[in-house]
């Protein structure tokens, strides 16, 4: 009997570490790689590059969705969006002010049109040059001449 629980207890450790084995052969890779693309993506949000980041960090939460770094990639993903949401409302912001004060300068424009409009158009001024009579010409004295 004794030999029959020593095969027993040596099949069911034998199981354990075979499934254990086999768990860090399936799953260690997967960590790797997913932490290889983990700093690629880290590397292209600092360069500034968010789109391919974005791209980066869906690809480690599609393929390796087990791992520490898919975890990682989804909290770097709603930062991303988070940070955009941000940035374009700070953008629609300065618009929407840039717009408020065109539309102050188009307003006085229009009132300053308005006024130049409304005023009375100024007659013309005439100015009558008088132009002098002309004289005759005075008679010149006729000279007698003289003949020698």
């Amino acid at each position: 009997m004794r030999v029959r629980t020593v095969i027993i207890v040596t099949a069911l450790v034998s199981s354990i570490l075979g499934a254990v084995v086999a768990y860090l052969v399936l799953t260690v890779p997967n960590d790797l790689q997913a932490g290889a693309l983990m700093r690629t993506a880290r590397k292209q949000i600092a360069d500034g590059d968010n789109e391919r980041a974005r791209q980066s960090l869906s690809r480690i939460v599609q393929q390796y969705p087990r791992t520490d770094a898919a975890a990682a990639a989804t909290v770097a993903l709603a930062s991303l969006a988070d940070n955009e949401r941000k940035k374009l409302a700070a953008d629609l912001a300065a618009q929407r002010s840039e717009a408020g004060t065109l539309q102050k300068q188009i307003a006085a424009l229009k009132q300053q049109i308005d006024e130049v409009a409304a005023r009375p158009v100024p007659q013309p001024v005439i100015i009558k040059q008088v132009v002098p009579a002309k004289k005759a010409p005075a008679k010149k004295a006729t000279a007698k001449r003289r003949r020698h």
